[in-house]
């Protein structure tokens, strides 16, 4: 579904009491798009209908987002779009609309509680506990009998059981080993994933290539991002004439922006986290960056006109 915004927006809300939050930011543009620029060096404004992404499937409930609707989003990103010179095109003229701008949002899984995973839970119920102490050697001050036969003496059915023992042991910790080992995969597929959504993958394959105990600090820094649960939106801009008269899809620039999920409620934050990475939207932040959480806005009523155009992700 496409969606032809025309927002009014109301005063914004008093700032956090937290300012120092940050809002992690990626984002590119296709060497395909350029803006004008007016003469007072200010952006030539765009038109844009908003495209519902939806919430991004396969993720836990979390009712601050679950309760959002895409009207609710795209009404709440319309203003620091505006604020850049996006402005909601005319819902009589779509032909005259420049892009599409699709919106996704939802919260990562993370893997920074990977110690519950059901792979390692079994994995460690699997580690056999240690080997007792063998049993002191028989002396001859009145406990078991000496004898140069260990068959007589009981040493060699002792060393059967106990080269047994060793063996299970050595087959219990190679199972954990394997479990271990499928879990860890687990979690670094999921790293990836998280890193692709949030748009960290560039960053994360390169902080794990340094090797010094100079850049351990850094390289920790954006592994602990990744692996924790991280409210995002991402929204993908579209060249619209394209997609409205031929059915092309032709990506112009996309901006992800996240929060960790952990002591934030999406619905109220989701304002900052947009007007703290709205200096990004458009443009290309030559990398991971981050900006501050900004306070909350309000906006007025929107006015929505669907226009199917089949333009999915």
């Amino acid at each position: 579904m496409v969606a032809l915004l025309v927002a009014t927006a109301a005063a914004p809300l008093p700032a956090r009491e937290n300012p120092g939050e940050v809002v992690a930011v990626y984002s590119s543009v296709s060497p395909a798009y350029r803006r004008s620029v007016q003469a007072d060096g200010s952006f030539k404004p765009e038109t844009y209908a908003f495209g519902e992404g939806g919430p991004v499937e396969g993720r836990r409930k979390d009712m601050t987002i679950d309760l959002l609707r895409f009207v609710d989003v795209a009404q709440i990103i319309a203003r620091p779009l505006a604020a850049q010179k996006y402005l909601p095109g005319d819902p009589k003229k779509p032909a005259s609309t420049d892009l599409l701008i699709m919106v996704y949002w939802g919260a990562t899984i993370g893997t920074d509680d990977g110690s519950s995973s059901s792979e390692y839970a079994l994995a460690e119920s699997t580690i056999p506990p240690p080997l007792p102490p063998p049993p002191p050697p028989p002396d001859a001050s009145g406990g078991a009998a000496m004898s140069v036969d260990p068959g007589v003496s009981g040493a060699a059915d002792m060393g059967a059981q106990r080269a047994a023992a060793h063996d299970a042991a050595v087959s219990a910790q190679d199972q954990a080993t394997a479990l271990m080992m499928i879990a860890n995969h687990r979690r670094d597929r999921q790293d990836v994933a998280n890193a692709t959504m949030l748009g960290y993958l560039t960053e994360l394959e390169r902080v794990r290539a340094f090797g010094t105990a100079a850049f351990a600090g850094p390289r920790r820094d954006v592994i602990d991002e990744v692996e924790e649960s991280r409210y995002f939106v991402v929204l993908m801009a579209y060249d619209f004439p394209l997609l409205w008269k031929h059915k092309e899809r032709k990506l112009l620039w996309e901006t992800r922006f996240s929060i960790p999920e952990r002591r934030h409620d999406f619905g109220k934050d989701l304002a900052g986290m947009a007007q703290g990475a709205s200096g990004y939207f458009g443009r290309n932040s030559g990398g991971l960056r981050h900006t501050t959480l900004q306070g909350h806005v309000e906006l007025g009523d929107l006015k929505v006109l669907d226009e199917d155009v089949g333009a999915k992700k």
